[in-house]
């Protein structure tokens, strides 16, 4: 028998118009899934799958478990690579499984569920993980890992390492630790943005940050520090009042930041509420009231484009997880410092010790102008007696090196020859040859075959290259060499 749809049916589900249009038939109809020309063909089963934005994760973002069944399944195929693309990012949600479906002959499937408790990548925020369990048998399956679902058009794609027959039951389970820090995140940026946004101060871009990393908003001016402890005031205090965080569907709310490939006509247009503060359009989970955000802390910023800023944040048990790190590296610090923990007094020591090092730095740039010299002057004195002269210092790499080259270039030309080098051992170091063209030809050959790994080149009076491991014995077979 024919179900019956009374009035108070579409009352109690505002969705079901849709899913009973001829638009919504239309776009199941045919078997076919466009979004990559290079899929095969998928099949279709059983009901109708949910549309991205009437997801069951994103009703109840807090439901942790689904049994539904498998509409769809269709192997992917992904595009073909090219020599250009071979040198970016791989962005194929198939790479790098946890289920190991990254082998050269592994195949990848594409399941669509009548609905979906896993969140696809989207508004900002990651795909959801979590795990595919299938029901049928007598006996229970074992778990599929699912690290990627993504939105392709009004449809919600799970990328799989393992087919499912349509029609089969299945348990979703999604990783909900994951799914709570993005949330936290999420959240805690509408209202970073909310606040920050009546201050004239308007979000343009975010991005969400790895787990664990902080998350950036970039705004168009740089805030000054009072103005960000504001802010930071601001959005702990709306944390604490507990506004209650709602999702609606309005007729009128506005399509101008939706993706280019989401029909609005036939998809659902969510626009999430923060009490009186703030409504924007977003389709990602998010928490239902601020106290689960639990705080926002903000960070450093970055001035990037022009007078564009980056402002870095985090929020929740993630914004607590980066405190504790940095209160932890501020205590090794201290105890490797031997100072006092307080910030202020780590700071002032790294401040002491870097003012320390640039004066240290000074003196060594000075004794080595020094010995450069007396160096300088103890190879013109070899070249008064002899063409060739040779000159060692395992310490002060090219610009010692060419400190002695200022020192002795124009008795080299004159005279003959002077081979300068620097470094020893796995390190490397430098080799310069400079003098009369001929004979600078003629030892840069020696150099050759006496250091094995020695590269460079040159021409006229001077010829310089980069040893890259000087091995036992070279320096002294390179000096005999030269000194014969």
């Amino acid at each position: 028998m024919a179900p019956v749809f009374t009035p108070s049916a579409f009352q109690h589900y505002p969705l079901l118009p849709y899913f009973m249009s001829a638009a919504f038939r239309r776009l199941y109809s045919s078997p076919i899934f466009h979004r990559h020309a290079s899929h095969s063909t998928m099949s279709v089963a059983g009901p109708l799958p949910s549309i991205v934005g009437a997801l069951r994760c994103q009703n109840d973002s807090y439901l942790q478990t689904l049994e539904t069944e498998v509409v769809s399944c269709s192997e992917y195929i992904p595009p073909p690579t090219t020599d250009k693309s071979k040198q970016k990012k791989s962005t194929d949600p198939s790479k790098g499984f946890e289920n190991g479906a990254n082998g050269s002959s592994a195949k990848t499937w594409l399941l669509e569920f009548q609905d979906s408790v896993l969140f696809p990548e989207g508004g900002g925020q990651p795909t959801d993980h979590g795990s595919i369990t299938p029901l049928s048998g007598s006996s229970p399956s074992e778990a599929i890992p699912i690290t990627s679902v993504q939105r392709h058009g009004l449809r919600c794609i799970h990328f799989s390492s393992v087919p499912l027959t349509p029609g089969t039951p299945v348990l979703q389970s999604v990783d909900f630790a994951r799914r709570w820090d993005h949330m936290q995140q999420h959240t805690g940026q509408h209202l970073l943005s909310a606040i920050m946004d009546s201050m004239s101060l308007e979000t343009l871009s975010w991005t969400m940050g790895s787990a664990g990393e902080m998350n950036s908003i970039e705004i168009a001016r740089k805030p000054s520090p009072s103005e960000l402890a504001l802010v930071q005031e601001k959005c702990n205090t709306a944390i604490r009042e507990n506004h209650p965080i709602t999702v609606e569907t309005p007729s009128d709310a506005k399509t101008d930041s939706l993706p280019g490939d989401y029909d609005h006509e036939k998809g659902v247009v969510r626009v999430i509420a923060i009490g009186d503060l703030d409504r924007n359009p977003c389709c990602g989970t998010h928490l239902k009231q601020t106290s689960h955000i639990g705080l926002i802390l903000l960070h450093h910023m970055q001035t990037i484009r022009g007078t564009n800023c980056r402002l870095y944040f985090s929020a929740g048990d993630r914004a607590i997880g980066i405190a504790s790190g940095a209160i932890g590296a501020l205590r090794s610090m201290s105890t490797a410092l031997s100072c006092g923990n307080a910030p202020e007094e780590v700071q002032a020591k790294v401040l002491k010790m870097g003012e320390d090092l640039a004066g240290a730095r000074r003196a060594e740039k000075k004794l080595l102008g020094e010995i450069a010299m007396f160096e300088g002057e103890r190879v013109k004195a070899v070249l008064r007696t002899r063409k060739s002269a040779f000159s060692h210092r395992a310490t002060g790499g090219l610009d010692f090196v060419n400190l002695v080259w200022t020192e002795v270039k124009e008795a080299a030309k004159e005279k003959g020859v002077v081979v300068l080098a620097s470094g020893e051992g796995k390190a490397g170091g430098i080799l310069m040859i400079v003098g009369q063209p001929a004979l600078v030809e003629s030892y840069a050959a020696r150099a050759k075959e006496v250091i094995s790994s020695v590269k460079g080149g040159g021409k006229g009076d001077k010829w310089q290259g980069k040893v890259v491991e000087w091995n036992k014995g070279d320096i002294e077979a390179l000096r005999q060499a030269v000194e014969g």
